[in-house]
């Protein structure tokens, strides 16, 4: 989860947004853009860690091969290969693809 003390201040900031109107609309946007950017960023760096076994349990969810998973996401098998043996990481749109297909599946890019 996003650092805690973040989203304390979201919640604090949200009260404040509420109660009394101290802190504006304009203020609680960009503190919720903060906090979904940190989120997101969370959620990439734990799929990019254990990235190998959660490629090969979305193909196999999916029932595609690691070509067909690399044409999908614009990527050589070689690199699918690598990704599902450890020998590298996922980064970039790869990255958020394949974590966008685990969540959503395949029909969030076909």
């Amino acid at each position: 989860m996003a650092d805690e003390r973040l989203l304390k201040m979201q919640r604090m900031a949200q009260r404040f947004h509420d109660s009394s109107g101290v802190v504006s609309q304009t203020t609680m946007r960009d503190i919720n853009k903060i906090v979904d950017e940190a989120v997101q960023e969370e959620r990439l760096r734990a799929f990019a860690e254990s990235s190998a076994e959660r490629i090969r349990a979305l193909r196999e969810k999916e029932k595609i091969s690691q070509g067909v998973l690399a044409r999908l996401i614009n990527m050589s098998a070689n690199s699918i290969q690598k990704w599902e043996r450890n020998e590298t990481k996922p980064t970039g749109a790869a990255l958020l693809l394949l974590l966008l297909i685990e969540e959503k599946g395949l029909q969030i890019i076909c």
